[in-house]
């Protein structure tokens, strides 16, 4: 079984920076909310595979509303991928008001090897001054908690782990394959939204530089 790599897990750290979470309730979010933008520039993907083997691990999707698309559009209109163009554009995504991440995993994942990466990028996210040392260990200590309801279960192919970002809220919810809600918090602390984001545009991330090319390529 390949160990992900940090910054697959890197926005599961966020669902739990604000703690503590609620339950929510109501359907999984959905990459196709009639709130989120269509067409060109409007949407992200990539695969995530492990760096050497290049073992595949989970599809990744984000979709924003119509504003980031909007302002998406401005700044790459007849762009081509460049390293201040990626900065400009992952800076915009990052200020999404509104947005769905959508994490499939194509293969299984122990929960042990899940909880021991994220608590690894809760060091980098500190390192990177995004959180403080007390809440990288509040929330370490707070994970398996978190997860308790896949602690003997683990991530199983075909899962999906879905955020749904709004300028008020974070919603976190693992759906399985065969359409179960697995997990389903929902947190309302100011800034939990913005770490998500973060965590996949973040400057040497596993997902920025593979999402954004992505992004031009769709358009």
């Amino acid at each position: 079984m390949p160990r992900i790599t940090h910054s697959a897990v890197a926005a599961a750290v966020a669902a739990f920076l604000f703690v503590p979470a609620s339950m929510a309730g109501g359907p999984p979010p959905s990459l196709d909310a009639p709130e989120l933008a269509q067409g060109p520039y409007s949407s992200m993907h990539m695969l995530l595979q492990k760096t050497v083997l290049k073992v595949n691990v989970a599809n990744i999707d984000v979709r924003v509303d119509k504003p980031t698309q909007s302002r998406f559009a401005q700044l790459a209109q007849g762009q081509t991928y460049s390293y201040p163009l990626d900065a400009e554009l992952a800076s915009a995504a990052i200020a999404a008001p509104r947005a769905v991440v959508q994490m499939q995993f194509v293969r299984d994942v122990p929960l042990n090897r899940w909880i021991g990466v994220v608590r690894d990028n809760l060091e980098l996210a500190r390192e990177a001054g995004l959180i403080t040392r007390e809440i990288e260990q509040k929330v370490s200590n707070a994970i398996p908690q978190w997860f308790a309801p896949l602690a003997d279960r683990g991530y199983q192919k075909n899962d999906r782990l879905i955020y749904s970002i709004t300028p008020d809220t974070l919603r976190t919810v693992v759906v399985s394959a065969g359409g179960q809600v697995l997990l389903d918090l929902s947190d309302h602390e100011a800034g939990a939204r913005r770490v998500v984001m973060a965590s996949y545009f973040a400057p040497k991330s596993d997902t920025r530089e593979l999402l954004i090319r992505s992004l031009l390529e769709r358009r």
